[in-house]
């Protein structure tokens, strides 16, 4: 009998397994098709990888290069496309669930309950909406975090020499994926170090191997970070930091952000898992053992590394989009306290697939949605930006003469790369070393600039003429010709507008 009813829990773990993955694989491809189904004008960080997939560098802005990398490469071998751009980042998304699960699956008694997990991440808005929305670096994030949880749960079960350089490339890969990752492998050390049972861990050998991995992967990013520390941080700080000159009152303001933040991230997972589990919801709050130890460990000294930032570093403002990292075991961790509390496996996991495939379908439709509705209420979205309309209309300046674009804002020049992928194209700020790039041989600059809401632009922008002086163009300031274009799918009367200036450069 036993045998038997081992069978059935291993048939239907696979069966659960098949499932899982074959219905994410088909949510993430409708996401895929969707995306190429809008028009072809990109979002804001879709245009930054447009524009910075011109090259491959050691780094690039604020946020470190690993999804820059990544782009780069499928760029280089597929080309510029929607499909480029729209396949890596859900790739990269159906790769997080899948670890997460796997992570799941290396944690929990009831293996069957790793789908809960999984499932769960559907529940965090940042994770299931904002990621398609339009993110890159913390979707880069969200898979990092989520080849962490696994590999380092899989190093403490089974340890090997493989688990570990696992453990060391997913740390590594983190580290070069988004900054406040490092939070999450430190917040695992404290946990270990402070749990009885696991802290020899720390004092396994194998462990400096996977350091020596990490170190090797983010090493030459954090040389380059060495000498751009400033400029690379000042933009993270200007979003951290307040204003405020009273100390007590910014700590208030800090906590009081983190709390928010906090809410903002997890509150609608913590009131699904209560509802699904509602009949035993007791039962799963009073449940511990050693695994919900573990993993509540973790997310408390993740958020008291926040704490200590608002104290002790000024950082006033916590956006719930920082927290990814940090409160992405938030799923896993009720998953274990309803491991640890022996619940059925049923109706809890069939209440969990309703809600997903609920959210499943809301998510692509709130998107669309969003689109098709912009033309009614008036509030446009980038996708109505008529950027190929514009490229279409610039191309023939382009075409006659070796033509060097400089645009006035980094989702313009973006744009701009994605339409016309055969003329190079710069900004006058980004990314941090564009002055040390070579600049292809040209006898003409465009200059292209807007107002990102459309209306009417100034005159020709004193950055552009101090782009100019800087590179010894000498001549007057150009005059700037305006288009009025129709938005995508908009209203007839209503026009984005555009200007743009040509400066003929002498050899």
């Amino acid at each position: 009998m036993r045998l038997d009813n081992a069978e059935t829990a291993k048939d239907a773990t696979a069966s659960g397994r098949h499932v899982l993955l074959i219905v994410l694989a088909v949510y993430f491809a409708v996401n895929v098709i969707l995306r190429m189904m809008l028009p072809h004008s990109l979002e804001l960080d879709e245009a930054e990888q447009s524009y910075f997939s011109q090259w491959l560098l050691a780094g690039y802005s604020s946020q470190p290069p690993f999804y820059n990398w990544l782009q780069y490469g499928t760029v280089q071998i597929f080309g510029l496309s929607l499909a480029t751009l729209s396949l890596l980042k859900n790739l990269l998304l159906f790769g997080s669930y899948l670890f997460y699960w796997l992570a799941a699956r290396q944690i929990l008694r009831d293996r069957q309950l790793a789908v809960v997990a999984a499932l769960g991440l559907l529940t965090i808005p940042q994770v299931a909406f904002e990621a398609q929305r339009d993110l890159s670096h913390t979707v880069a994030t969200i898979f990092a975090a989520s080849l962490f949880l696994y590999a380092l749960f899989k190093a403490l079960n089974r340890p090997s020499i493989g688990s570990f350089l696992l453990l060391g490339i997913a740390t590594g890969i983190g580290g070069i994926a988004k900054y406040n990752f490092i939070v999450l492998p430190a917040a695992a050390f404290l946990a270990l170090a402070s749990d009885p049972d696991r802290r020899r861990r720390l004092l396994d050998w194998r462990l400096l191997i996977a350091g020596a991995v990490a170190l090797l992967i983010v090493l030459p990013h954090a040389l380059w970070l060495t000498e751009h520390f400033g400029v690379t941080s000042s933009h993270t700080m200007r979003k951290l930091l307040g204003d405020d000159i009273n100390f007590i009152l910014a700590i208030f303001e800090g906590l009081g952000s983190l709390a928010l933040a906090v809410l903002g991230f997890g509150a609608l997972t913590v009131i699904i898992f209560a509802a699904v589990y509602r009949e035993r919801l007791r039962d799963v709050i009073r449940a511990r053992n050693d695994r919900t130890r573990l993993v509540g460990r973790i997310l408390l000294f993740s958020l008291g590394f926040i704490v200590l930032l608002i104290l002790f570093a000024g950082v006033e403002r916590v956006r719930d989009r920082w927290l990814t990292p940090i409160l992405l075991v938030l799923p896993l961790y009720l998953t274990v306290k309803v491991d640890a509390a022996a619940i059925e496996l049923q109706p809890g996991l069939k209440r969990m697939w309703g809600v997903a495939l609920v959210i499943m379908v809301l998510i692509p439709s709130i998107l669309f949605g969003r689109f098709a509705a912009a033309p009614i209420t008036g509030k446009y979205q980038y996708s109505h930006h008529p950027f190929q309309a514009f490229s279409d209309e610039i191309r023939p300046l382009t075409a006659s003469v070796p033509t060097l674009i400089v645009a006035s804002d980094g989702q313009l020049a973006g744009n701009l790369r994605f339409n016309l992928p055969s003329t190079p194209v710069r900004t006058t700020s980004t990314p941090t070393d564009i002055h040390a790039l070579p600049v292809p041989p040209h006898r003409r600059i465009l200059f292209v600039w807007r107002n990102s809401d459309g209306s009417m632009p100034s005159g020709f922008p004193e950055k552009f003429t101090q782009y100019m002086q800087e590179r010894g163009i000498a001549g007057s300031v150009p005059q700037a010709r305006i288009t009025a274009l129709p938005y995508n799918y908009g209203q007839p009367d209503d026009r984005y507008r555009f200007a743009y200036a040509l400066v003929e450069v002498t050899p």
